[in-house]
């Protein structure tokens, strides 16, 4: 009787290990929802040099603009052309300006200005491109206006061309007596007599010339002694050229001079000996896009740009135009 009530507890014993491991499984099963989440997906790859971990590289530059196809070809080498020397020495630089030297365009030639002289207007000059002025000892005058140049020496320099009668003397020595007794005659037109006269050589740059001196004492006693001082230095234009290509290659140089402001010829003789030929550099060429100037007129400031438009006019209401009944 015992073992049948024995039998009935089994059961019941396996029921309960059945719900207990029923229940072992559920309360598991929120540990795995614990579980670590997902990973997040693994970053994109680095753009640039994955190896050494670097910085991108740079944009590749732009490709060049092609080549102008109306461009003109460059000029072929010179097959004949000695080859470069690289032992050769650096070309030496070009020589500095030399203090003083100016350029006179209108005369073809370079001179250097004496000390104690200044270049002045040369306008209203009758002969010659450039005159030059000493400076004053006092900068003002006792009235406080500035102070003038002395009005007894100058300077004249130019080209020796024909519109002095000196530039037809082909001879040098004969071309400087000439021109200093011409201009002596014209600058001092009183009457008097010539003395201590004296011709010496010049040499500017290789340019072969004569300088006439002499002193001319005059009647009159209250005027001091004049004195004049003329150099030709270069060389005459060759026989035969013709009329359009007579440029000498000629000029002068006439210091004035009285006993109270003295020719100094040491620095005359320095002066003619500075001249040198001068060409002035070849102007621009036109802006090919520069706007064309208006119609009939011209670029002239100031200037009526309708001068020289020709007007229609009226013949019978025009007057001085009148027809003759």
């Amino acid at each position: 009787m015992l073992q049948p009530e024995h039998r009935k507890g089994l059961p019941k014993t396996l029921a309960m290990a059945a719900l207990t491991g029923a229940s072992v499984v559920v309360l598991t099963l929120p540990s795995v929802a614990n579980a670590d989440p997902t990973p997040p997906p693994p970053p994109p790859p680095p753009a640039g040099n994955t190896f050494l971990n670097g910085p991108p590289p740079a944009e590749a530059p732009a490709a060049p603009p092609p080549a102008d196809p109306n461009a003109p070809p460059p000029p072929p080498a010179d097959p004949n052309a000695p080859p470069a020397d690289p032992n050769a020495p650096a070309p030496a630089p070009a020589p500095p300006p030399e203090p003083g030297r100016v350029d006179n365009a209108a005369g073809g030639f370079s001179y250097v200005v004496p000390a104690g002289w200044k270049v002045a207007d040369a306008t209203q000059l009758s002969y010659g491109q450039a005159l030059l002025n000493k400076i004053p000892a006092e900068a003002t005058q006792a009235n406080g206006q500035p102070a003038q140049p002395p009005s007894d020496t100058s300077v004249l320099l130019g080209r020796l061309d024909l519109k002095l009668f000196a530039g037809a003397e082909t001879d040098n020595t004969k071309a400087a007596q000439r021109l200093a007794s011409d201009m002596g005659e014209f600058f001092m037109p009183f009457p008097g007599t010539r003395v201590n006269q004296q011709t010496a050589p010049l040499n500017a740059g290789g340019m072969e010339g004569v300088a006439s001196y002499y002193e001319v004492k005059f009647t009159d006693p209250n005027k001091p002694v004049g004195q004049i001082w003329a150099g030709v230095v270069g060389a005459p234009t060759a026989p035969g050229t013709p009329r359009g290509q007579r440029a000498p290659e000629r000029w002068f140089v006439v210091w004035l001079g009285t006993a109270n402001n003295p020719v100094p010829k040491n620095e005359a003789v320095t002066l003619a000996q500075s001249i040198r030929p001068y060409t002035p550099p070849a102007p621009p060429p036109p802006d090919p896009n520069a706007p064309p100037p208006p119609a009939g007129g011209t670029n002239v400031p100031g200037q009526n740009p309708n001068v020289g438009v020709p007007v229609p006019v009226d013949p019978n209401s025009a007057p001085g135009m009148v027809p003759p009944a």
